[in-house]
């Protein structure tokens, strides 16, 4: 009765599939960063169209939204120029990100203050502002390596999904069989 259930096979390639995708990604990290660039370009690029085609079949409908339109001009060329140049896009990526690190940190400055002035805890605000400041300073200067980390530990993190998918497959499995032997 349970040997039939229909889910084992797409359950167990999926959590192949994320194996092996973890592995190509721990193998090759700036190959498929360019890869997944250019795949959620792609995504970025149909979406755009769909927000516009929206527009145009739903302008007479009081539906229409105008937003739409100029969010979906946006996404289409903003997604054409990434997928047009994928490596200009991820090698900037590391300085936005460390900007914005930086900023994050200067941001908390003022409430940290307002807080410890009421008698919280100075290690804790210490560390909410200078932990993003130290992460953005070091990708500053180093965004080639910080990139290239982030990408690993993504990779590892999906293999050991599907590592972890694949093992309670197997338990499961294990457990309706022992569930059957005993009815």
């Amino acid at each position: 009765m349970l040997k039939n259930v229909k889910f084992w096979a797409p359950s167990i390639m999926e959590s192949i599939s994320l194996v092996l995708a973890g592995l190509l990604i721990l193998i090759e990290p700036a190959m498929t960063s360019v890869l997944l660039s250019s795949i959620i370009a792609l995504m970025g690029i149909m979406y755009g169209i769909y927000m516009m085609v929206r527009w145009i079949k739903f302008k007479n409908l009081q539906e229409e939204s105008t937003s739409d339109l100029l969010l979906g001009g946006i996404l289409t060329v903003a997604s054409l120029f990434i997928y047009l140049n994928p490596v200009i896009v991820i090698s900037s990526l590391p300085m936005v990100v460390a900007i914005g690190l930086i900023f994050n940190g200067i941001s908390k400055i003022p409430s940290a203050i307002k807080v410890h002035k009421e008698g919280g805890s100075l290690l804790g605000i210490v560390l909410s502002i200078a932990t993003p400041l130290i992460l953005g300073i070091v990708m500053m200067f180093y965004p080639i390596g910080s990139f290239e980390i982030f990408v690993i530990m993504l990779g590892s993190f999906i293999a050991i999904i599907g590592i972890t998918d694949l093992f309670s497959i197997l338990m499961i499995r294990s457990s309706l069989d022992d569930l059957e032997h005993a009815l």
